[in-house]
């Protein structure tokens, strides 16, 4: 399955945004992140190559996604384009459980954890999963991330949230899934079709952090953080 990147411009860097992995995907994610970033011509922004990390070594988010035996399911992709160390905070699930913890991200690598909804059970797989930036000079600087898969697709659709602030708890997710409990350093948005699909976009804090997510019933929601000194 071929994918139509997504283009983010500002005025320092051009960055194609690849989009989610679907279940039927078959290509080469980390080929497909590397393709996915390129330069403006400007070698200050030229981004070095992602790694694998340890939740990737022996498999991709493809397979991951496929080993998930349920019909709602959602794997949270986080690639870390910075310097600093993503600590793994803490996964609070609403709905569903993880199938494999949550690794911090290191430095130029790629990590993910799959989550899935409850058997026999009419629920989707919704949460949070909050990073802590290590090193960052406004720490503490915490990245929180709100999936929500709904079980009803007719009625819900995928809904995907991105924040960077100084906490994060487990009323996260009430907060980030409705809009009237947005703030200036968050967005939510609906992912309800494959066009027009627009990547959220949070500059803060030193950092830029993109987020996207499929709208299939299986997929991924990816999230890209850079640093942003501009």
């Amino acid at each position: 399955m071929s994918k139509r990147p997504l283009m983010v411009q500002d005025p320092y860097r051009e960055v194609e945004l690849a989009m989610p992995v679907q279940v039927q995907d078959n290509e080469d994610y980390f080929q497909d992140i590397h393709r996915s970033l390129r330069s403006n011509g400007n070698p200050q922004h030229v981004h070095p190559p992602i790694r694998p990390g340890v939740s990737l070594i022996n498999t991709s988010v493809s397979q991951m996604i496929r080993n998930a035996n349920r019909i709602r399911v959602c794997a949270v992709t986080v690639v870390n384009h910075t310097r600093w160390r993503l600590e793994s905070a803490g996964v609070f699930v609403g709905g569903g459980n993880v199938l494999l913890p949550q690794q911090p991200v290191e430095p130029q690598t790629a990590e993910a954890f799959v989550a899935q909804k409850t058997a026999s059970t009419a629920t989707g797989t919704y949460g949070t999963a909050s990073y802590l930036v290590q090193g960052s000079p406004d720490h503490p600087l915490f990245i929180n991330v709100m999936w929500s898969i709904a079980f009803d697709r007719n009625i819900f659709k995928n809904r995907l949230g991105v924040e960077v602030g100084h906490q994060y708890n487990r009323d996260d997710f009430q907060r980030l899934y409705s809009p009237l409990g947005r703030r200036a350093d968050s967005e939510t948005r609906v992912f309800s079709t494959r066009d027009g699909l627009v990547p959220i976009r949070i500059e803060k804090n030193h950092l830029l952090v993109t987020g996207n997510l499929g709208n299939d019933s299986k997929t991924e929601a990816i999230i890209h953080v850079y640093e942003n000194w501009a």
